[in-house]
């Protein structure tokens, strides 16, 4: 395949890794320039078997180029389709879905109020994280004053949910149903890289929940210990996710041999 790799991203150490691998192996790729505010990519190849890797948004915009297979961002990449398909497997499973603009409910937050917010889709209109009443007010009504409404409406869907205490989290690359590297990301509140390649217990969780439900042929799955137990936390589009700890040659072995 051609890869298509978004320019401004190649300061992640990742990404370089990436480079550095297609250029050994002999593959050909270009760095392009994505132009998000009319969703544009300027490149150069003819070729149409092309995958890509930027952002969430180029990921999207490259849909309107007829790539094979260039991007596996779709419709199944929605957090209400997550909790239908893999229920208590998933950290956030007590959560509901409502609208941006919608009340909070009564009974959300823990005993300090706090609770967890996230766009139910893998858009990246805000990054999901914890809030409590004022601060969520406080968003809310900091976006409509900064006209940001291009990007939030109140018909966007959120999850919302309580707080949980979150002892790892863990990314892993899936192609046809196998994980094929992972990477530690965050220990407790600290960020940490880490390769978790060897690290059998969570790859076979999350090997098990690829044989429940899978979005797309390749996609990221993040998994958590919290409270000594592996849960999914979410499931995102391959092409837009960081690379923290991956290892690059696994991941474009696998994509080679499933889409080259």
């Amino acid at each position: 395949m051609h890869y298509i790799i978004q320019d401004g991203l190649l300061n992640d150490t990742h990404h370089v890794k990436l480079v550095e691998y297609l250029e050994r192996r002999g593959l050909s790729y270009e760095r392009v320039r994505f132009m998000p505010f009319i969703a544009e990519i300027e490149f150069t190849t003819k070729r149409k078997d092309v995958w890509c890797f930027g952002s969430t948004n180029m990921a999207i915009a490259s849909k309107k180029y007829n790539w094979n297979p260039g991007t596996m961002y779709n419709d199944q990449h929605d957090s209400e389709i997550h909790l239908e398909k893999f229920g208590e497997h998933m950290l956030n499973h007590d959560g509901i879905v409502i609208n941006f603009t919608d009340p909070l409910p009564e009974n959300i937050g823990d005993e300090n109020g706090l609770f967890f917010a996230r766009p139910t889709k893998d858009s990246k209109i805000f990054t999901g994280q914890v809030f409590d009443r004022d601060s969520w007010n406080h968003y809310v009504k900091e976006v409509y004053d900064a006209n940001a409404t291009q990007y939030i409406t109140g018909e966007s869907k959120i999850l919302i949910c309580s707080a949980k205490n979150i002892q790892q989290e863990i990314r892993c690359w899936v192609v046809d149903g196998k994980v094929v590297t992972a990477s530690l990301y965050r220990m407790g509140g600290r960020t940490l890289k880490q390769n978790y390649d060897g690290e059998s217990d969570a790859m076979t969780f999350a090997n098990q929940m690829a044989q429940i439900f899978q979005p797309a042929r390749a996609f990221v799955l993040d998994i958590c210990l919290a409270d000594d137990e592996y849960k999914i936390v979410e499931i995102n589009a391959i092409n837009g996710a960081g690379f923290y700890e991956a290892n690059m040659g696994k991941l474009v072995e696998a994509l080679e041999e499933a889409f080259g």
